[in-house]
């Protein structure tokens, strides 16, 4: 294998094995890895609110995906889907205070979590690892963009 794909599948592999670990804890909280997902673009979005286009251009997943998991949120207490007021067609979704609630409650214990695979780097290389994935997410964003229109 090329090093360039040997890179690629760590990458992957490092991300599965954290999501996999992370999922426990989030359904001890009565989450999934995509609601939390979902929650925390949310919350950094103005007033925990975005539409489902943008949710899913940031999930790399369809709108149709993206509208099944709010409902299924919608249900559960987590979010609460509206229409937007410039254009009826497009769906808002906005976190609820039982979502934030339930964040604020698995904060620190998630954090640890991720510190734990990160723990022997020191802040600027963090900084850098993070530059280097966020460009790459970006150039492949951008080359695929179409795909998840």
């Amino acid at each position: 294998m090329e090093l360039n794909e040997r890179v690629m599948v760590f990458i992957v592999m490092a991300s599965e094995m954290f999501k996999k670990n992370s999922s426990a804890l989030l359904r001890q909280h009565g989450l999934t890895f995509s609601h939390y997902n979902v929650l925390k673009h949310l919350v950094a979005c103005e007033e925990g609110r975005d539409s489902v286009g943008n949710v899913s251009k940031h999930m790399l997943v369809t709108g149709a995906n993206v509208t099944g998991l709010a409902k299924r949120m919608e249900k559960a207490g987590l979010i609460e889907r509206t229409n937007d007021k410039k254009d009826e067609r497009l769906t808002v979704l906005q976190t609820t205070p039982m979502a934030l609630k339930t964040l604020e409650a698995i904060r620190d214990t998630q954090e640890q979590h991720a510190s734990e695979y990160l723990r022997v780097y020191a802040r600027e290389q963090k900084e850098e690892v993070l530059s280097v994935l966020k460009y790459i997410v970006q150039r492949v964003k951008q080359s695929a963009n179409s795909s998840f229109e």
